[in-house]
């Protein structure tokens, strides 16, 4: 039996507590379904959630308190201040024309349409790990790699599969992702209650990741045995697009420090200086490219990235709160108390009921994993702190997982993203979403390797094992 001072503390009864975040929830999933997420939309939907939430409080005050609580707690302001930065990271990256650097690469490289699909997602892949962004690669890469990749005889569902593969890839290891930082910041050591960092987390998952990306490359290769290159054409590029090229190398830098355990605020400060000094030096941006003031108006890469971010905060900071009272009302320690009497769990059977939730998330949310990484962190958290699992651990489950729905499934936002970008990139080219289910091949590869991981019992899954060994 539970007792009722969890009830007392949230101001609001344990089965009360989860329909404000049900309500969220099943709106986010209607949404999904019908291809109409839109964030600013789910905020409000969140707000209205909270503010129903205090009619069924029994303690107002305490219920209030709860929602700032989580809603300001160390989660959310890591979190979002993190995603602030990424998106000046990212911006910066974009104005410096390294899309146009690696569609020069690939016309140099003279490849026909079968080695082009293969380039197209290591090019998709490494935009996608410099900017963080899996929806911004996914847009760039239709635009360029695609109508290239056609260009030179390539099949459109290999190479659609490619960018989507490359965009999971990005965002399943890049340590700017957001899936690495919510995987991270959401997962809490037993004793301290300390978040994992974003660098140990991305090097606990590195094998299962490396694992999937050259079974991946294998799988492309094999397909592309069996397809047939059309039209040849040549690929139009600018005398000067290589230099976009040289802004892969602040990329590898916030890749060394974060994997070196540096702070990830410290390794991106530094990659954006280094993006600054190159994109300067090198004329492929001036300064008011970054920041300019017109018409009484601010602009520039530097602002836009912090507006672009801004909205996917609050949507975390609304998601946390409504998490938040379902852990103070004693709702989630409920839920996970009967799941341990009806089924026993062991840390192996924790871990694959953690690779089920997250599964169910994805698959219900998979207009946008973001939404659905937010939504089932916390009951992540909450059994692997119960059961020893450890935060890493925990955390390659999450940003594995989570990266693998949205660009397989039919109303998944990025499989729609790219077929829109496809639309416009005026090949003339027809696509249907039933045709990538099966071309992006690393989404699929990475859910089995994480699967697989979930049956093997390996030194330091557990909290209690050395944290200096990951």
């Amino acid at each position: 039996m539970m007792t009722t001072g969890y009830d007392t503390f949230a101001g609001i009864s344990p089965s009360a507590s989860a329909l404000p975040f049900a309500l969220f929830v099943t709106t986010a999933i209607g949404l999904s379904f019908f291809g109409g997420v839109d964030i600013n939309l789910l905020i409000a939907v969140g707000i209205v959630a909270i503010i129903g939430g205090s009619v069924l409080a029994n303690d107002r005050q305490s219920y209030w308190n709860t929602i700032f609580t989580f809603f300001g707690s160390k989660t959310t302001v890591t979190a979002s201040l993190l995603w602030l930065i990424v998106g000046v990271y990212g911006n910066i990256l974009k104005e410096g024309h390294i899309v146009e650097g690696l569609v020069w690469a690939a016309a140099i490289l003279d490849l026909n349409g079968t080695e082009f699909t293969l380039v197209t997602f290591l090019f998709s892949g490494l935009f996608a790990i410099s900017t963080g962004s899996g929806f911004g690669t996914i847009s760039a890469m239709s635009l360029t790699l695609f109508p290239a990749g056609i260009a030179v005889g390539g099949d459109a569902a290999l190479l659609s599969g490619a960018i989507l593969s490359g965009a999971a890839l990005g965002d399943s290891i890049s340590p700017i992702s957001d899936t690495a930082v919510i995987a991270a910041t959401t997962q809490q050591y037993e004793e301290n209650e300390r978040v994992a960092d974003v660098g140990g987390s991305v090097r606990h998952r590195l094998p299962i990741v490396l694992w999937a990306f050259a079974l991946t490359v294998v799988a492309f290769c094999f397909a592309g045995m069996w397809s047939t290159d059309t039209s040849m054409a040549e690929i139009r590029t600018h005398s000067d697009d290589y230099k976009g090229l040289f802004l892969l190398l602040p990329t590898i830098v916030v890749m060394t420090l974060a994997l070196r355990k540096v702070n990830i605020f410290v390794s991106l400060f530094v990659g954006i200086v280094v993006a600054v000094a190159i994109g300067l030096s090198m004329h492929l941006f001036s300064t008011s490219n970054l920041v300019n003031f017109e018409d009484g108006h601010v602009g520039g890469a530097v602002v836009e990235g912090l507006g672009s971010m801004a909205n996917i905060c609050l949507l975390l900071m609304v998601v946390v709160s409504l998490s938040g009272l379902i852990i103070r009302s004693g709702a989630m320690k409920q839920g996970i108390t009967w799941v341990n009497t009806h089924t026993n769990p062991s840390q192996r059977k924790s871990e694959l009921i953690i690779f089920v939730l997250v599964t169910i998330a994805g698959v219900l949310i998979a207009a946008v994993n973001t939404i659905a990484n937010i939504c089932i962190a916390p009951f992540v958290n909450d059994i692997g702190r119960q059961q020893d699992i450890h935060p890493y651990r925990r955390s390659a489950i999450l940003a594995t997982v989570i990266c693998t729905f949205p660009f397989i499934l039919p109303y998944g936002g990025c499989l729609l993203l790219l077929m829109k970008g496809v639309e416009a990139s005026g090949t003339g080219t027809e696509l249907e979403a039933i045709d990538m289910f099966f071309t992006a091949f690393y989404p699929w590869i990475l859910l089995i390797c994480c699967l697989t991981t979930c049956f093997i019992h390996h030194k330091n899954k557990y909290e209690s094992t050395n944290e200096t060994d990951y």
